[in-house]
C-alpha cells in the first residue's frame, strides 16, 4: 500500500515531553528548497510530484472542501456604491497543523486554541464583513503529524487543489522557514504562529518574501537585547548558556552572545544539548562550578523540565535563570511551584499590562476550561495578529491577497494586545507587543524589560530553592 493510500493514523507519540528536533540535514534540504522557491517564484506541485508522494488527508475539525473555491479582488466600476460582495458564503483558512506527534502540545495549547476561540468569536459576531457582505469562517486544518516534508505537501495541497482562501502559518521556527517560500511563490499572505524569523530576515530584508509576516517575538526581535539590558541594570556579569542543537537554539544562543557581550555579561561556557537528552547533571554540574551570576536554557519543555529537577537534586542556585519556551506557561508554575518564583522566561506578557489583555486571558481560560496551558508569550499576540487580520480584510473590502499585504505593510489598528498594532519591513513592531522577558513573582507572570512595559521590578538575586518536602 502507498503512502498517499493509507489509513490516516492516530499517533501514539507521547508528545511533546519526548522532545524532538528537526535534523540539520532535514533543514538544510529545506533551506535550499525555500531559497530556490522564493528565487524562482514556482510552486512545489511538481517537485513534490516527483518524490512519488501525496499529502495524507486527515483532517481536524471540518472537512468540508472548499473545492473551486476562487479568491476575487471587488469589481472595478465606477458605480458610487463601492466595491461588489465577494460570490460566495463563507471564508476558508486552512492550516496545515501538528494535530499529532511530538508537536501536538502547541496545537492543543499554543496557536490552536488561539485560532479556535477567534474563529468562534468571529461566527458568533456574525462573520467577517466584506464589502457588507458577513462571511462565517470555516477552518480546513490537515494534520501534519509534526514531520516536516509533510507539512509542505498538505499546505501546498491547501493552496494549489483545495484553493482555499488564506493559510495560517505550521508550527516551529524550522516549518516557518520553509513555509514562508511556498507561501510565497503561491502570493498567499503567512503570518507566523509558533516560530522565529531570524533565519528569514536577509530576505524579508531583500523583498523576497513580501507575502510573509513575522509576528511572534523572538531572539533578536526583541528579547536578547531585553535580556541584555536586564542583564545590564542588575549587574550580571557571568553567564552559562545551554542551548537545544536544533535551529532554535542555535539562533537564540548566537543572539545571546552578542547581546549578553554588549551588556558587559562573561559567557563562561556555551553547551549543545540533543533533544532527547535524560541526563542534565554533568551539565549542570559543569556550570556549577563555573559559578555564574545567571543561566540561560535556549531549549523546549522537556529540556526545561530537566534542567530545572537537575539545578534543585543538586542545590544549584545562581542569581538569574532565563527559561525558553514552556516558561511562559501556567504548568510550568503549576509543576514546580514556588520554586518558579523569580525565574525569567521569554516572552512576554501579564495579566497586569492592561485590562483589555487580562480579559483575552480569562477568556482563554473559559475557552480551555483550564489556566494549565495558559502562555503568556505566545497567547496575546496569537490573539493581537488574527484580529488584524480580520481588520485588514474588512477594511480592504476585498480577499484579494495583493490587496490586504499593502494594508499589512500600512495599516495601524487597535488590538488586545495593544492600541497600536503594526508591522515594521514585515516585523511587527517591537512597540506592539507587552514585553520580552516576564519573571514568576508569587505565582503571577510579569513583565520585567527596561522601560514603560515593565509591570513589576525584577527579583534578583532570585530566591534559594524550596526545602525538599520532608
Amino acid at each position: 500500500m502507498r503512502r498517499d493510500e493509507e489509513e490516516p493514523q492516530e499517533t501514539t507519540e507521547p508528545g511533546l515531553l519526548q522532545g524532538k528536533t528537526v535534523s540539520r540535514r532535514e533543514f538544510l534540504k529545506y533551506a535550499g528548497l525555500a531559497g530556490a522557491v522564493v528565487g524562482v517564484g514556482g510552486g512545489l506541485g511538481g517537485l513534490l510530484a516527483a518524490c512519488g508522494e501525496e499529502a495524507t488527508t486527515t483532517t481536524a475539525g471540518p472537512t468540508t472542501t472548499a473545492g473551486g473555491v476562487t479568491t476575487t479582488a471587488g469589481a472595478t466600476t465606477t458605480v458610487a456604491t463601492g466595491p461588489e460582495p465577494p460570490a460566495k458564503d463563507k471564508i476558508i483558512i486552512g492550516a496545515a497543523r501538528p494535530v499529532s506527534g511530538v508537536n501536538s502540545f502547541f496545537e492543543e495549547n499554543a496557536f490552536g486554541p488561539a485560532y479556535k476561540l477567534w474563529v468562534q468569536d468571529v461566527n458568533a459576531a456574525g462573520g467577517i464583513t466584506v464589502a457588507g457582505k458577513p462571511l462565517p469562517v470555516e477552518m480546513k486544518v490537515y494534520d501534519d503529524q509534526s514531520d516536516l516534508d509533510t507539512s509542505m505537501r498538505l499546505m501546498t495541497k491547501l493552496m494549489e487543489e483545495d484553493k482555499v482562501d488564506f493559510i495560517f502559518a505550521p508550527c516551529s521556527t524550522a516549518f516557518l522557514f520553509a513555509a514562508a517560500g511556498v507561501a510565497n511563490a503561491h502570493k498567499y499572505i503567512l503570518m507566523s504562529a509558533e516560530g522565529g524569523a531570524t533565519t528569514l530576515e536577509k530576505e524579508i530584508e531583500k523583498g523576497k518574501l513580501p507575502y510573509f509576516f513575522q509576528c511572534l517575538s523572538y531572539s533578536n526581535h526583541n528579547q536578547m537585547p531585553a535580556f541584555g539590558e536586564i542583564c545590564g541594570e542588575l549587574g550580571v556579569k557571568t553567564a552559562a548558556v545551554i542551548y537545544l542543537d536544533d535551529l532554535h537554539g542555535i539562533e537564540y544562543q548566537a543572539q545571546a552572545a552578542v547581546y549578553l557581550s554588549g551588556a558587559g555579561v562573561d559567557i563562561v561556557s556555551n553547551t549543545a544539548i540533543p533533544g532527547d537528552i535524560k541526563d542534565m547533571s554533568s551539565i549542570i554540574k559543569q556550570a556549577q562550578s563555573d559559578n555564574p551570576d545567571a543561566i540561560a536554557f535556549f531549549s523546549y519543555p522537556p529540556q526545561n523540565i530537566l534542567g530545572m529537577q537537575t539545578m534543585m537534586q543538586l542545590n544549584f542556585n545562581p542569581k538569574a535563570v532565563l527559561l525558553g519556551p514552556g516558561g511562559s506557561f501556567q504548568f510550568f508554575y503549576n509543576i514546580f511551584g514556588p520554586a518558579m518564583d523569580g525565574i525569567m522566561f521569554e516572552g512576554a506578557s501579564s495579566p497586569n499590562s492592561g485590562p483589555e489583555v487580562k480579559a483575552y486571558y480569562d477568556k482563554a481560560v473559559a475557552f480551555m476550561g483550564t489556566n494549565e496551558n495558559i502562555d503568556y508569550w505566545g497567547a496575546i499576540i496569537y490573539r493581537a495578529e488574527l484580529e488584524f487580520f480580520q481588520q485588514a480584510i474588512e477594511k480592504a473590502a476585498t480577499l484579494d491577497q495583493d490587496v490586504i499585504r499593502g494594508l499589512f505593510e500600512t495599516e495601524h489598528f487597535k488590538t488586545s494586545m495593544s492600541p497600536d498594532t503594526f508591522f515594521t519591513n514585515h516585523l511587527l513592531d517591537v512597540s506592539s507587543y507587552n514585553g520580552q522577558i516576564g519573571q514568576w513573582q508569587k505565582g503571577v507572570p510579569e513583565v520585567i524589560d527596561v522601560g514603560d512595559k515593565r509591570t513589576a521590578p525584577p527579583i534578583f538575586p532570585k530566591p534559594p530553592w524550596p526545602a525538599p518536602a520532608a
